[in-house]
């Protein structure tokens, strides 16, 4: 998306201060990763490559299940952002939508964005279905749902926290991380439909008025609470704390639902703390191996969660990077790639 044609075409007004950003992240990107690889690389010595060696071989055989966990649950997150396009939903073939969400799982694992950047990647992608004001208004609808349904999830992650560790620095980090997405989440919601804010874009951006009155338009098709998009990310959500469950059970914890749910809760504070870290490596190591003494394990059986979990990234990752190669996106019809009002 180098030109301002293609920022465009997903229906976002430029900021006046792009090149500055956009130099910053030029900046901060690799210097993130590799303060994030450079923890991660010093938590593996301070462990022991061959205890951890032997605790990851130990969990391969259960890596098939896990897999099957992470692709419902990337299913899952293509039908949140498949039913976000409201009215429109028919109009997006959903073979086009996987194509897009295998492609933008890869986006979100590699990107400091993380699922922001997944989002605006399959806005990008369906954008010729249905315009890209109305893609776009999809992905950000797919977003905030994904942002209470994170809130959500935490409420039992940060019960679960207090049950195994008390009074905690992580039980405190959960039940914020539950009120600040919630909180973040409507308000991203309230401002895609706020009509004020949509007239003084459109005063400030003449250029680009019908694309915001279509975004505005796509944004109200429902209510505030888009429903079926935050069922959908939440039962992902869900998902993933069977395989947090099912990973902790790999390397030889021994697992409650407690359990599991606290290390989906800490996978969540990583995901927070680190989201400037691609894939969150160093950092959610970090935050495992800190909390092996709740687990009542080793700091190698606990690390190796977040190693595992890499391992599972780094294979999403090469399957959305071929997925473009392998499977060519389908031709719309021209009427269906024009942006009409929900």
């Amino acid at each position: 998306m180098g030109s301002e044609r293609q920022e465009w075409s997903v229906g976002v007004p430029l900021a006046e201060h792009k090149p500055v950003r956009a130099r910053m992240r030029a900046v901060l990107r690799p210097a993130f990763s590799v303060l994030g690889v450079a923890l991660l690389v010093l938590l593996v010595q301070d462990v022991g490559t061959e205890e951890l060696g032997k605790v990851l071989s130990r969990a391969a055989p259960w890596l098939p299940l896990v897999l099957a966990l992470e692709a419902a649950r990337l299913w899952l997150d293509a039908v949140a952002t498949w039913v976000a396009y409201g009215s429109r939903t028919r109009d997006v073939p959903f073979r086009s939508m996987i194509r897009a969400q295998l492609i933008s799982a890869a986006v979100s694992n590699v990107a400091p964005a993380g699922r922001a950047a997944g989002e605006a990647t399959k806005a990008a992608l369906l954008s010729p279905y249905t315009g890209g004001a109305t893609a776009m208004a999809a992905a950000a609808t797919s977003q905030a749902a994904s942002l209470v349904s994170g809130g959500l999830i935490s409420i039992p992650c940060a019960l679960a926290a207090y049950l195994l560790t008390g009074a905690s620095w992580l039980t405190l980090a959960l039940g914020v991380h539950t009120v600040v997405l919630v909180l973040v989440g409507l308000g991203m919601r309230a401002g895609m439909r706020a009509r004020k804010l949509g007239a003084w874009l459109k005063q400030r951006f003449h250029r680009f008025a019908p694309h915001t009155e279509t975004f505005q338009e796509s944004a109200r098709d429902g209510g505030l609470l888009p429903t079926r998009p935050i069922v959908a990310t939440f039962l992902g959500r869900t998902l993933q704390v069977v395989q947090y469950g099912t990973l902790a059970v790999a390397v030889g914890i021994d697992t409650t639902a407690v359990e599991a749910l606290v290390a989906q809760g800490l996978n969540l504070v990583a995901m927070a703390v680190g989201a400037l870290v691609p894939g969150q490596f160093g950092v959610s190591d970090g935050a495992f191996a800190m909390s092996a003494r709740a687990f009542g394990t080793t700091t190698a059986k606990a690390m190796s969660i977040a190693l595992l979990t890499h391992v599972m990234q780094v294979l999403f990752v090469l399957v959305g990077s071929l997925t473009p190669l392998v499977w060519k996106a389908r031709t719309p019809s021209p009427q269906s790639s024009v942006d009409q009002p929900a």
